[in-house]
């Protein structure tokens, strides 16, 4: 029944998720839940796992089985986009405890399917790697990758980091090699797969250049800055990493000719 479950956006920024039916559009501000009879709620819902719904009452936290639901919807948690922007801005630290909150209670379920839920878990990846808290970043892909089988691409770059991080090279490259090989096939990709898989050539260089291999390095590095450039800061990264490697393996070719 879990893989079965779908997402759908709904109006007012709520998405509704039904258990073997067909989905509602309807407009919501908060979250919600419609029992089989088909009273609906609007709920305060604190954490869902695969079984259960837990929502705030007066007298503390309650459970509604999934089961017992007809559809329900979760609005978009107002600590995601800014916890987002500060992952963006490299402000790693200051982002985890707001994303590793929305990844503890809807990760592990059906809400993952959810947009925000998915990038949350995908920036706290990213951080806790950014942040060399290796094992963190694992037990968060692991649980991305249980969950989002078909979006694991978006969370190998940064298991590549981490990888690379403990000097695991040759690892972190043939864990990349499925991001490689899936943009290989991609004649236009959407601002989410370009900053995937410009985050995946980014670390792809790295872990070349932690080889000392400073050709497929630069190549690397500059397929992201070319090629994957919608996120402007990876772009930035990626090509100062290539002029530098250019500076060592290329010496001849970065100085001006003589007159």
């Amino acid at each position: 029944m879990f893989v079965s479950m779908r997402a759908s956006l709904i109006a007012g920024s709520a998405l509704a998720v039904a258990l073997g039916t067909p989905l509602l559009r309807a407009q919501s501000a908060s979250d919600f839940f419609t029992l089989l009879s088909g009273e609906q709620r609007a709920v305060a819902v604190t954490r869902v796992d695969r079984q259960n719904l837990f929502y705030k009452t007066p007298s503390g936290e309650l459970p509604q089985p999934l089961r017992s639901l007809k559809t329900w919807g979760l609005v978009e948690r107002p600590t995601v986009k800014p916890a987002l922007k500060a992952v963006a801005d490299g402000q790693y630290a200051q982002a985890v405890p707001a994303l590793k909150q929305i990844v503890d209670a809807f990760l592990d379920s059906p809400a993952a399917g959810l947009q925000w839920v998915a990038d949350s878990s995908v920036a706290l990846v990213r951080a806790y790697s950014e942040l060399k808290q290796y094992g963190e970043a694992d037990a968060v892909a692991k649980k991305f990758m249980a969950s989002l089988p078909n979006e694991i691409n978006r969370v190998k770059p940064y298991l590549a980091i981490a990888l690379a991080g403990q000097g695991k090279f040759d690892d972190a490259i043939t864990l990349l090699q499925d991001v490689v090989k899936t943009s290989d096939k991609k004649l236009a990709v959407t601002p989410t797969e370009s900053r995937s898989f410009g985050q995946a050539y980014l670390a792809l260089g790295d872990c070349y250049a932690g080889k000392g291999d400073g050709e497929k390095a630069i190549e690397a590095y500059l397929t992201t800055a070319v090629l994957y450039f919608h996120d402007e800061s990876l772009a930035r990264q990626a090509q100062a990493k290539a002029d530098e490697w250019k500076k060592k393996v290329r010496p001849a070719a970065e100085k001006p000719a003589a007159l």
